[in-house]
């Protein structure tokens, strides 16, 4: 396979080991030579690099970095003043934000992975953290200078169909669609014991698109425990809603990996009422043999094979959840785990070679 020598890739701001910033790390290790780039990058957060250091932007600096809400209009700024360590052949930008708009490639090939065109400036009603009084004046600007970026990219891949849509409409350009990479083999350990499934689980960060107290409000319909697990700003929405639940709820904080696989394990579903870009919590819990109910809309669509391996509600209305919830549970394991193989870190790697490959020796778009 003949890949350009001089490479760079290139991710938005690095705050936690997220699914994109794992992204990041897998697209890293598809080409080991490459030198890597992001906007910031919170020292706290280990990122797999293979010793390379991340060259970061001027907004990288302390009492800076986490004020996204106020440097946002900034940051095509901060990314077209980034200077290349070198002339680059080709520049694969991970992209949720603004990424695309830096100019690292100069005269090279310029291909962008996008996990979303920026929730906040064209699709905030998927996304709170897009209603900031600040954002919203800029708005219009920042759409102007997103569209105009495009004319700078060589080569686009989306995370998911349902992404893949969204360039199209905002940006006029096709794309190929790669799945992120999900941790299936370790998601996927066998159990010592059989499950238990006697809980429906809802995991994801604790912040208000990912409604997990709709989750709780699913399990006291049905009459079942419900177990909430991960962490973040909404503990005392999600705490009121457990107070006011009929059913026994408990709110796990921070959980391990082995914590969150053995939730997974012993789930009778996992409730996912979130419209995400893709979404590897479904795929995590697929790998450990539970079924999902979700909402049928994003990238649901390309992770759960509805009637099989889970069940896709027409609506976030709880009704219809109730519905999908209760047609998932008993869905045999099997099934769940194969479809979880569809996405491993080696899968990802290859297909991200063979589409920089493609652009880079034949010209393709897209």
């Amino acid at each position: 396979m003949t890949i350009p020598r001089r490479i760079a890739v290139v991710h938005e701001w690095i705050d936690a080991r997220d699914g994109s910033v794992k992204t990041f790390e897998q697209i890293a290790g598809a080409f080991p030579d490459a030198d890597l780039y992001a906007l910031t990058r919170d020292p706290a957060v280990d990122v797999e690099t293979a010793g390379r250091p991340i060259r970061t932007t001027w907004l990288d600096r302390p009492g800076v970095r986490d004020r996204r809400g106020v440097t946002l209009p900034l940051m095509p700024l901060a990314w077209r003043t980034q200077r290349p360590l070198t002339p680059y052949d080709v520049v694969i930008s991970s992209h949720h934000a603004f990424a695309q708009t830096n100019r690292l490639a100069r005269d090279g090939t310029h291909l962008v992975y996008v996990h979303s065109p920026a929730r906040y400036v064209w699709t905030p009603e998927l996304d709170g953290r897009g209603s900031n009084p600040l954002l919203s004046p800029a708005r219009l600007v920042l759409r102007s200078v997103d569209r105009r970026s495009v004319r700078h990219v060589d080569g686009y891949a989306a995370n998911s169909t349902a992404v893949a849509e969204r360039i199209e409409r905002f940006w006029g350009r096709r794309s190929t669609v790669i799945a992120p990479p999900v941790d299936t083999t370790f998601y996927g350990i066998p159990a010592t014991r059989a499950p238990t499934r006697d809980f429906i689980l809802g995991a994801g960060r604790w912040v208000p698109y990912k409604n997990l107290h709709l989750v709780i409000a699913v399990a006291d319909r049905l009459g079942l425990p419900v177990k909430i697990a991960g962490q973040g700003p909404e503990r005392e929405r999600l705490q009121a809603a457990a107070t006011r639940a009929r059913v026994p709820v408990e709110l796990i904080e921070n959980p391990t990996d082995e914590q969150l696989r053995d939730l997974y394990r012993n789930a009778a579903a996992l409730v996912f009422p979130t419209i995400e870009d893709f979404g590897i919590v479904p795929v995590e819990a697929q790998a450990a043999g539970t079924p999902v109910a979700a909402v049928g809309i994003g990238g649901a669509r390309d992770t759960i094979v509805d009637g099989e391996t889970g069940t896709l509600a027409p609506s976030l209305d709880v009704e219809d959840l109730v519905v999908a919830t209760a047609a998932t549970m008993g869905l045999a394991a099997e099934p769940c785990r194969a479809n979880a193989a569809r996405f491993t870190a080696e899968r990802f790697r290859a297909q991200i070679a063979s589409w920089v490959e493609r652009a880079t020796t034949s010209g393709q778009q897209g």
